[in-house]
C-alpha cells in the first residue's frame, strides 16, 4: 500500500474558493474529519485490510496513502487504475492533466495544472506541444473544469463547452494508437453528469465503479453507475466513471 505523504492541497483549496467553497462541496463535517484522518494515517493504514478492484481480468490493489486520505474515498480506486495505465507507456510519452499521480508514484512525465506547483501552469485548453502522447491521463480533474474556478462556477452551458474543449484538445495531443483516459466522480458536477448521461463525451469505452461497504469497489453497469450520488451514503464519490478514447 502506498504511503507517500505528498503535498498539502491547501493552496488549491484557497484558489478554488477557500473554506467556504470546501464546505459547499464536501460539507462542514469534512472540514474536521479530513485533517484528523490525515494526522492518524500512519497509524491507520498499516491496520487496514488490503483490497483490490477487478478490472479486465486483473485484480488491482487499491492504493492507500496519507495524502488525500485515499483509503476513505474514491482516490484509492482511481489510483489503482492510474497505476495500471502509467505502467503501459514510457514517461516521456505521458501527459497528465491535473497534478495527481506524482503525489503517489513519483513523476517523470509531463503534467499540466493551473494551480499546483510542480506542473506546467497552463490550462489544458491552451496547452501547446510539438509532441504527441501515447497516454493522456486525468484523475478526478475534468469535473472541476469551469466548475471550481476562482470566482465561482460558470453557467452549465459554459461548463459543458469548456469540458468539451478540454476533451478535444487532449484528443488533438494523442498519438495514433495511444489512449486518453479520465476518471470522474458521479454526482459532483451536474453539467458533466448530463454530458455523460447523454453520451456527449464521445468516449470509445466507459467503465463504472461503485463503492460498497468495507471499503470495497466493484465494477457495475452503466445505469447503476449513473444513479450514484456524491456524498451519499458515503462521503465523497460513491461511483466513478473511467472513460477511454483511442488514438
Amino acid at each position: 500500500m502506498t504511503k507517500e505523504p505528498g503535498q498539502s492541497p491547501a493552496g488549491w483549496v484557497r484558489k478554488a474558493g477557500g473554506i467556504g467553497w470546501f464546505i459547499r462541496r464536501f460539507g462542514v463535517a469534512q472540514l474536521f474529519i479530513k485533517p484528523i484522518r490525515t494526522l492518524v494515517a500512519p497509524l491507520v493504514i498499516p491496520l487496514l485490510r488490503e483490497r483490490a478492484v477487478a478490472f479486465r481480468g486483473e485484480s488491482i490493489p487499491l492504493v492507500y496513502a496519507r495524502y488525500n486520505v485515499t483509503w476513505a474515498n474514491e482516490r484509492c480506486v482511481e489510483l489503482a487504475l492510474a497505476r495500471r495505465f502509467l505502467a503501459r507507456a514510457p514517461s516521456e510519452r505521458i501527459l497528465e492533466v491535473g497534478h495527481v499521480t506524482p503525489h503517489y508514484f513519483g513523476g517523470g512525465h509531463t503534467v499540466v495544472d493551473k494551480y499546483e506547483p510542480g506542473a506546467l501552469p497552463v490550462d489544458i485548453v491552451d496547452f501547446e506541444s510539438d509532441r504527441r502522447f501515447d497516454l493522456i491521463l486525468s484523475i478526478s480533474t475534468f469535473e472541476h473544469i469551469a466548475f471550481d474556478e476562482a470566482g465561482g462556477a460558470a453557467e452549465p452551458e459554459a461548463v459543458s463547452a469548456k469540458i468539451r474543449a478540454a476533451v478535444d484538445r487532449c484528443l488533438a495531443l494523442l498519438a495514433p494508437g495511444g489512449t486518453f483516459a479520465i476518471t470522474v466522480p458521479m454526482g459532483y458536477n451536474p453539467a458533466l453528469d448530463e454530458m455523460i448521461a447523454a453520451d456527449e463525451l464521445g468516449a470509445d469505452r466507459a467503465t463504472w465503479f461503485k463503492r460498497f461497504p468495507a471499503r470495497q469497489w466493484r465494477e457495475v453497469g452503466r445505469e447503476e453507475g449513473l444513479e450514484c450520488r456524491y456524498g451519499s451514503p458515503y462521503a465523497f464519490a460513491n461511483g466513478i466513471m473511467l472513460a477511454e478514447w483511442d488514438g
